[in-house]
């Protein structure tokens, strides 16, 4: 253990004698620690009128942990989680150290992934205060979410342990997830047709045993709404069901398969080829998927920079039946019209979508299209070619909020021309995120690294909203009420249409070079 011990030690120490060589990573720390301390004085600066009920919070958290539990039982039964590197396999694997203490350090290790996976939500103070959550919640909230992610980890890797190269067991842990939400569905649905009211019914389900007790999602959300409303007692009760659960499957994985190398070496390796064919532009290797391509249809439409629309709109559906509509967007799609109903409101699933984006928007086709030599030989201008390698990903998120603001909306009765902006607003700032992913490839090169750059990234997307916010804030204030926020979103929509063709107008020049970028993995 005192091997593993001072490697933790020595890799602490070595990320800060870093810092002392790179003054520009120190002060992009020094920028990060001062956001997370503006957010805190910003939490006790700001106060709400009348917030939103408590137990809504509790169902948007279970609804959003509930997308990693699906998740879990995903990565479990294809390849399970890659909580080691390769270095550890060929230094640690082979080292007179228990498989057991390995596999703990290997857990200790993923507390990192699973904090820039959730770092996020530290930026959050501002939409929780419309639930009366202060910033102290904030970071009750991002601990719930981190001891989740380690319960799920363990998960994956024990479903992988146990399921690898069994179909049966695999068919047996597929219909174990369906069961395991069965029950809270068919409760939602009884309450509904007893109450004929959607709203009435989500309160009463997320306030039952059947969400409270659900693995994981249920027991997080319980918890940390426990620990907000002041009941220590229960917070820790239901907190502690996960802690229980990950130290149960954590001895199951010990005690039965103490060698277990082989089960993890899968997920291991497969990330360590995605990250060198990152590193070496080879985006095909890189996003190649084990999913079967349905070859019901060849070619594509359109000609010069519209091709690459045609191009990737095909290979959607070469690769899914529903087109354009993939099972996470249907996922997000879902939770976001229940959470519709939840708050009674569209504006604020505005928001958090929004923000959700911003860190989705660039797992679209079109900034891998730079990728691979095809874009580079069409004869038309840069702008146009990466305008329209980029339709795809407007199309998806154009339907995906036509789904959630036009059937929550009509749920929840709301005016048409309030649905319609909603989608144009959240439409159009894809557009914007996209154009901000080019501004970087043009003037800094790609990184896919998830720390530091996310939050320049996160900072730069603010600077290319603030001017349209504030012109959307003093309109809809002059005018005031409905009609105020309809005038506030329309310029703000009118912005960042703006905003996007003109980030996209400065980076053309990506296209420039004869070179393909190169990406960059970072540590």
């Amino acid at each position: 253990m005192s091997a593993l011990v001072y490697i933790i030690r020595k890799s602490m120490k070595n990320s800060l004698k870093e810092l002392g060589k790179k003054p520009g990573k120190l002060i992009l720390y020094l920028l990060v620690i001062a956001a997370i301390l503006g957010m805190v004085l910003l939490s006790f600066i700001r106060t709400v009128d009348s917030p939103a009920p408590l137990f809504w919070f509790s169902g948007i958290l279970f609804l959003f942990i509930a997308l990693f539990v699906v998740n879990a039982f995903a990565k479990g039964l294809s390849g399970g989680d890659a909580i080691f590197e390769m270095n550890d396999v060929n230094l640690l694997f082979v080292s007179p150290v228990s498989p057991r203490k390995v596999l703990l350090y290997g857990l200790v290790r993923m507390a990192k992934t699973s904090f820039w996976a959730g770092f996020f939500i530290l930026f959050q103070a501002n939409t929780l205060a419309n639930f009366g959550v202060d910033y102290g919640g904030v970071l009750l909230t991002f601990a719930g979410f981190l001891l989740s992610m380690a319960v799920l980890t363990t998960a994956s890797l024990l479903i992988y342990s146990v399921t690898n190269g069994n179909a049966v067991r695999k068919r047996i842990v597929k219909c174990l997830a369906v069961v395991l939400f069965l029950p809270l569905a068919v409760f939602l649905a009884v309450q509904y047709f007893t109450t004929q009211d959607m709203a009435t019914a989500l309160e009463i389900t997320i306030g039952s045993a059947f969400l409270r007790f659900f693995p994981v999602a249920g027991w997080t959300s319980s918890g940390v709404t426990a620990f907000l409303s002041g009941d220590a007692a229960t917070g820790l009760l239901f907190l502690g069901l996960n802690l229980l659960l990950c130290a149960g499957m954590t001895a199951y994985i010990l005690l039965s398969n103490p060698d277990y190398y082989e089960d993890v070496l899968v997920a291991t390796e497969t990330a360590y080829e995605k990250k060198r064919a990152l590193a070496d532009g080879n985006m095909g290797a890189a996003t190649a998927s084990k999913r079967k391509v349905r070859v019901a249809k060849t070619g594509v439409s359109g000609s010069g920079a519209t091709a690459l629309f045609g191009k990737h709109m095909r290979e959607n559906l070469r690769e899914n039946r529903f087109g354009i509509l993939t099972l996470p967007s249907a996922l997000i799609a879902l939770g976001a019209v229940i959470m519709i109903l939840f708050g009674r409101e569209l504006s604020l699933v505005l928001q958090i979508l929004m923000w959700l984006q911003i860190f989705l928007i660039g797992t679209g086709r079109g900034l891998k299209e730079t990728y691979s030599h095809y874009i580079y030989l069409i004869p038309v201008s840069s702008f146009q070619k990466i305008l329209w390698s980029n339709m795809e990903i407007m199309a998806r998120t154009l339907f995906e909020s036509a789904l959630i603001f036009g059937i929550g909306g009509a749920l929840i009765k709301a005016h048409p021309s309030f649905i319609l902006i909603c989608i144009l607003t959240y439409t159009l700032f894809s557009l914007l995120l996209l154009g901000v992913n080019y501004l970087f490839m043009r003037f800094f090169g790609a990184d896919i690294s998830a720390g530091l750059l996310l939050f320049i990234y996160y900072l730069a997307v603010i600077l290319a909203m603030a001017p349209g916010l504030v012109m959307a804030f003093v309109a809809g204030a002059a005018i005031g009420g409905d009609a105020g926020y309809f005038t506030g979103l329309l310029i703000l929509s009118g912005w960042e249409l703006a905003a996007g063709l003109g980030c996209f107008a400065l980076s053309k020049g990506v296209l420039h070079n004869c070179d393909m970028p190169q990406m960059k993995t970072g540590k």
